[in-house]
């Protein structure tokens, strides 16, 4: 929810309105499943459960706790039913800031290990939500081998989608830490029993080779594109190994049972917003310039 793990002197306002913001209108859109990490806490934790108590937000968390009771501080994990496929979601961090005193962090490997034990046999699909850097965790992915996805936060660089993910083992994306994309990825089951295959790289080729042959004939819609370069041997080989491409692609995708695919949405000003929340985030950007002015004024 925040920029850092501590809020920045004469800014503490404006960074928790901004916070606020966020959450009220994500909340409105559908069910959004949010794991507690470093940079959620910044806060407090009494900010971040009125968040939850006045929205419909849902944070999880299976390793932080009270330390005064040792019980869970936020819903551990939670199991959707989608279409007769239950899905199963949990979420683990590494750690939080030091001077949380009244937050216990258990080690996330070990209860990760605890919740894929205790969900597996509920669930077809399992969904592992991690905040912590590749370099902590990477040592231990075997251990986390029976979840089917991971998604993580807290480290910078993003996963590729056109690279395929390998059967067999839990399907790894890292979403980055900048905020400046939203991920996403759809799941297409037919069969429980059978695997699934990661085909966001083919569906990334059929779109982009359709696109390319798209363009090459814009020259002349009329006419058929060999027509259209019959003279020009380098490109009719170009349009040859796109349609094979092509081919190839939609091969794998109409013969694939359960389906998965990833791809990054960028957040650009090309992305339509929706006027009315638009127009409120903008009164809201305005207010926390003004609150931003204010507090560095009191500090100085």
């Amino acid at each position: 929810m925040f920029e850092s793990y501590y809020l920045e002197k004469g800014k503490e306002a404006s960074a928790m309105l901004r916070a606020q913001t966020v959450m009220k209108y994500t909340s409105e859109m559908g069910d959004y499943y949010y794991n507690v990490g470093v940079q959620d806490l910044t806060a407090g934790l009494d900010f971040i459960q009125d968040i939850e108590k006045d929205h419909s937000v849902y944070f999880l968390s299976s390793n932080l706790y009270d330390v005064d009771n040792n019980e869970l501080l936020f819903k551990d994990h939670v199991i959707l039913d989608r279409n007769g496929l239950k899905v199963g979601i949990f979420g683990v961090t590494r750690e939080i800031q030091l001077d949380a005193k009244n937050i216990k962090t258990k080690d996330y490997v070990d209860e990760a290990k605890r919740k894929i034990e205790e969900l597996r046999p509920q669930v077809d699909i399992l969904v592992m939500l991690l905040n912590a850097t590749q370099r902590h965790y990477q040592s231990h992915l075997n251990e986390f081998s029976d979840a089917d996805y991971i998604f993580t936060s807290l480290e910078d660089a993003k996963t590729r989608p056109e690279v395929e993910q390998p059967i067999g083992k839990p399907f790894e994306y890292k979403l980055g830490i900048q905020g400046k994309n939203i991920g996403r990825c759809d799941i297409n089951i037919a069969d429980k029993n059978k695997p699934i295959r990661d085909v966001s790289s083919q569906m990334m080729m059929a779109d982009i080779f359709s696109q390319r042959l798209s363009k090459l004939q814009e020259k002349d819609p009329k006419k058929k594109i060999e027509d259209i370069y019959k003279n020009s041997p380098n490109v009719l080989a170009t349009v040859e190994r796109l349609r094979k491409g092509i081919e190839s692609a939609n091969s794998v995708l109409n013969n694939t049972k359960n389906r998965s695919s990833f791809t990054f949405i960028p957040l650009s000003r090309s992305v339509a917003s929706e006027k009315n929340i638009l127009k409120e985030v903008d009164k809201v950007l305005d207010t926390c310039k003004k609150l931003d002015e204010k507090g560095l004024k009191l500090t100085s």
